[in-house]
């Protein structure tokens, strides 16, 4: 059968249109491509055919075999000295700042029966700081010309002589191992213990340090001998932690223990197993917070 005499026989016979109905009809059609047209209007032009094809070039594109699946956590590290090293890099990648002389670092800890602490601490240990412990709020005195004039209750003062203690010392090493000699020759530890030692550690650490010091002391633990992972440790307020921990035994037959949590996300340190830093900040004035 011919297809082409059946379209002549349906559809008769026709002339081409008038050149001025061609010109009119162009014009006409350009206007309307040149109008734009609501969103919804372009899917009312979609047929079902045009749909299942769009939709079967989705399904290509994207194979159920290379679909994005979710990623398992990582398991958790088990060894001391790189998640202490991670815990440097992420330190070291913080923002710097150095604080002013007359300013103070506030610190807020958490113990485990939910009691908090807060602490303003003089920057470089000559302004009057003021901590409220336990419920009672008592003052800090500074160091001033060697004298710290400590106010007592019902009025009293007690003056001793002093050396100033900065909350945020401008002076601390920056390289591990110089970090590691400066804590062992520390005056505010005896220094030949691993006990004294991490009473040192853990006073740094809690105190504002900046970036690459942070890091530093992070990097002179490491080379402490006898570090000891926990994986399943909570901090004070019950959260998972990660957990390290040394020992030694001295020549007197005694253990000593200590303990730096860290947050096993961030890497950021969260405190000593007593207690937990909630917040931490420099202000102005003591009472600020930040």
């Amino acid at each position: 059968m011919d297809e082409m005499q059946l379209l002549r026989d349906f559809a008769g016979s026709a002339g081409l249109p008038a050149h001025e109905d061609l010109a009119r009809k162009r014009a006409e059609l350009l206007a309307a491509a040149a109008r734009p047209r609501h969103r919804r209007a372009l899917w009312g032009g979609v047929t079902a055919a045009g749909l299942a094809a769009a939709v079967a070039a989705v399904v290509v594109l994207a194979p159920a075999e290379e679909a994005v699946r979710p990623v398992p956590p990582a398991p958790p590290a088990t060894d001391p000295v790189q998640i202490l090293y991670t815990a440097a890099a992420k330190a070291r990648a913080l923002p710097d700042f150095v604080p002013r002389p007359d300013q103070f670092v506030y610190t807020r800890t958490r113990l485990a029966d939910g009691r908090e602490n807060e602490t303003w601490a003089s920057v470089d240990g000559t302004h009057d700081g003021l901590v409220f412990l336990y419920g009672h709020e008592a003052s800090l005195a500074g160091c001033r010309d060697g004298k710290r004039v400590q106010q007592e209750s019902h009025g009293r003062t007690v003056t001793n002589r002093c050396v100033p203690h900065p909350a945020a010392p401008a002076d601390l090493p920056t390289d591990a191992d110089a970090m590691l000699a400066h804590l062992l020759r520390s005056t505010h530890g005896e220094g030949d213990t691993v006990h004294d030692l991490g009473n040192e550690v853990v006073e740094l650490a809690e105190g504002y340090l900046r970036p690459a010091v942070r890091a530093a002391l992070y990097e002179a633990v490491a080379k402490v001998p006898g570090l000891v992972v926990h994986t399943g440790a909570k901090d004070a307020t019950g959260r998972t932690v990660v957990g390290i921990s040394w020992g030694s035994t001295t020549e007197h037959g005694i253990g000593n223990q200590n303990e730096f949590l860290f947050d096993p996300v961030t890497f950021a340190y969260v405190g000593a197993g007593t207690g937990v830093v909630v917040g931490q900040g420099i202000v102005d004035a003591v009472r600020q917070r930040p």
